[in-house]
C-alpha cells in the first residue's frame, strides 16, 4: 500500500494517487452522509411509519367490510331460508287449490253427467209415450179398417137390417 501512497500519478486502481483529495472526498462524503442521516432518516421514518399507520387502518377497515360481510351474508341466508320456507308454503298452498278445484270440476262433472242423463231419460220416456201413442193410433185405425172389412164381407143385408134394430132397441131402453 505505501507503494500506491508514494505514486506521483494516477495509479489506475480505485484509490486516488493524492492521499489529501481522498481525505477530502471521504470527509464530504461524511458530512453528506451525517446530513442525510440527520434530515432524511427521520423524513423516511415518518414516510414508514405513515405508510404503517395507512396499511393499519386498512386492516381494521377491511376486518370491518370483513364483519359487515359476513352480517350481510347471514341476513342473506336467512332471508333465503325464509324465502324457502315462503316457496315451500306457496306450493303447499297452490296444491290445495288445485285439489279443491279439481274436486270441484269432478263434482260439477258429475252432476252434469246425472243432468244429462235424466233429460235422457225424459226425452227417451217422452218419445217412448209418442211412439206408443203413435202405433196405438196406428193400430187402432188398422183394426178398424180391417173390422170393417170384415164386416162388410160377413154381413148381408138380414144381418144388417137385425143389428140395426137391435142397436135402436138398446138405445130407446137406456
Amino acid at each position: 500500500m505505501i507503494s500506491i501512497f508514494a505514486a506521483e500519478g494516477p495509479n489506475g486502481a480505485w484509490l486516488p494517487a493524492d492521499v489529501l483529495e481522498f481525505a477530502w472526498s471521504a470527509a464530504a462524503f461524511g458530512v453528506v452522509f451525517i446530513a442525510l442521516l440527520v434530515k432524511v432518516l427521520p423524513l423516511v421514518r415518518k414516510g414508514l411509519a405513515d405508510r404503517s399507520e395507512g396499511i393499519r387502518n386498512e386492516l381494521v377497515e377491511a376486518e370491518r367490510a370483513r364483519v359487515n360481510a359476513e352480517a350481510e351474508l347471514s341476513e342473506l341466508r336467512q332471508q333465503l331460508g325464509s324465502a324457502d320456507a315462503e316457496q315451500q308454503r306457496l306450493a303447499q298452498e297452490a296444491q290445495g287449490t288445485a285439489q279443491q278445484v279439481k274436486a270441484d270440476l269432478i263434482a260439477k262433472a258429475d252432476a252434469d253427467a246425472v243432468a244429462a242423463k235424466q233429460r235422457a231419460n225424459a226425452e227417451v220416456a217422452a218419445s217412448s209415450g209418442q211412439a206408443t201413442a203413435d202405433i196405438q193410433a196406428v193400430v187402432a185405425d188398422q183394426a178398424t179398417t180391417a173390422t170393417e172389412s170384415v164386416v162388410k164381407a160377413n154381413l148381408d143385408a138380414q144381418t144388417h137390417a137385425d143389428l140395426i134394430d137391435r142397436y135402436i132397441e138398446q138405445v130407446s131402453g137406456s
